[in-house]
Formats: C-alpha cells, sequence, structure tokens
C-alpha cells in the first residue's frame, strides 16, 4: 500500500487530525499545485510524485483531476455564500448590510487566496455541468447583493441606478479587491476595505444633496 509523504520543499498547510485523511490529503496538495503551477500543468503524474504514491493509486481517492478541480472550486463557492449568508443579517439597515457584504466577500476571498484563484483561473477546465452548478452558486451570492440594492433604493437609502450593470461592476470591484491584496504585500486588507466601502458607499448611498437633486 502506498504511504503518503509531503516533500520538504512542497508549501503545506499545518498538518491537522483531518489532513492525514488520504482524499483530504490529496486535495490539499492539489489546491497548491494547481493554484502556483496552472491546473492544466499539473498531471497525475506530477501529482502523485508529489504525495509520495503511484499515479495509478491516486484513484482510489479520486474520481478524476477535472472532479478534484471541481471539488475545490465548489467548496469555495459554497463556503464564501455561507460567509456571506451568516454576515448579512436581516436586522441590518441596506447601507449596514452592504458593507457586511464587501467585507466578507473580500476578506474571505484574501484568507483563501489559492482557492479564489483557482476559482477564477480554472473555471474554464469545468464541464458544462459542473460549471452551470458553480454559477449556480454564483448567482446565489450576486442575489443576496441585487436583494440589499433593491431594499436601499425601496427604502430611498439608495440612489436608483441601472441595476444590473452597478452589481456586476460592484462584484467586479470586489474580486480585483481581492486579487490585489493579495498579491500586493504592501497593500493592507483593512485599508483597502475602507477605500472601497467610501468608494461603494458614495455611489450608492442617497445623502441631502442627492435627494434635493433628485426632486428637481
Amino acid at each position: 500500500m502506498d504511504t503518503f509523504m509531503t516533500p520538504s520543499n512542497m508549501p503545506m498547510k499545518k498538518a491537522t487530525p483531518s489532513f492525514a485523511e488520504p482524499h483530504l490529503q490529496v486535495r490539499n496538495i492539489a489546491l497548491t499545485l494547481f493554484a502556483e503551477q496552472g491546473y492544466q500543468s499539473v498531471s497525475l503524474r506530477k501529482l502523485a510524485s508529489a504525495l509520495g504514491i503511484q499515479a495509478g493509486s491516486l484513484y482510489n481517492h479520486i474520481a478524476s483531476k477535472q472532479d478534484l478541480l471541481f471539488e475545490l472550486i465548489d467548496e469555495h463557492e459554497t463556503d464564501l455564500l455561507d460567509a456571506i449568508e451568516a454576515s448579512v443579517r436581516s436586522n441590518m439597515k441596506p447601507a449596514e448590510q452592504l458593507l457586511a457584504y464587501i467585507r466578507t466577500h473580500i476578506d474571505f476571498n484574501v484568507k483563501h487566496a489559492h482557492r479564489r484563484s483557482i476559482t477564477q483561473l480554472e473555471f474554464r477546465n469545468l464541464s458544462p455541468e459542473q460549471q452551470g452548478e458553480t454559477l449556480a452558486i454564483r448567482n446565489m451570492q450576486a442575489d443576496i447583493l441585487s436583494n440589499i440594492i433593491q431594499q436601499g433604493i425601496q427604502q430611498n437609502a439608495f440612489n436608483p441606478i441601472r441595476f444590473k450593470a452597478s452589481e456586476t461592476l460592484l462584484l467586479a470591484m470586489l474580486n480585483e479587491a481581492a486579487f490585489l491584496v493579495s498579491t500586493d504585500g504592501n497593500t493592507v486588507l483593512d485599508d483597502i476595505i475602507v477605500s472601497l466601502q467610501t468608494i461603494i458607499t458614495s455611489l450608492l448611498v442617497r445623502t441631502p444633496t442627492s435627494r434635493r437633486l433628485a426632486a428637481q
């Protein structure tokens, strides 16, 4: 029976009891390799070598490389959705919900930079069915933002806007902010979050001046 090994030069997370489970170890090594070298560049042979086992033995732990990729992407998108749902509470005002959404989205993606990178860059390597499942989760994330904006407009807290275009722009800004923090060592997470909150708030939140202009 193959024994899993972790090469000393392989960047790894600190081992935990659950990490000893073979499938989780395959996932963890694959996550690092996919993020650092690219999904297409990581063959099953290379993955098996990093694990210290024979390539054929991988099929004892995964169905295929593509299914492994989908599992990593699906987990990231689902966990992000759960984090957003937990932070955006119904008893908050729309402006408070918006700030919670912004902070959670950026903070989560920065803390899980490898998973975020794979999710964004390797989506094209999923099957059409897998892409559909991933997009369904992303749509649920976007729906939360849509509802926040809609409620803010209905409550006269946000400026009336071109709805779908603004939602797409906001999500692009959030993703770019997370990428910036993850790749630029001089960029501070809290600074980015505060700056983006200020920009988005100034665009959406109705001020006394914007209300007077809208009434004219």
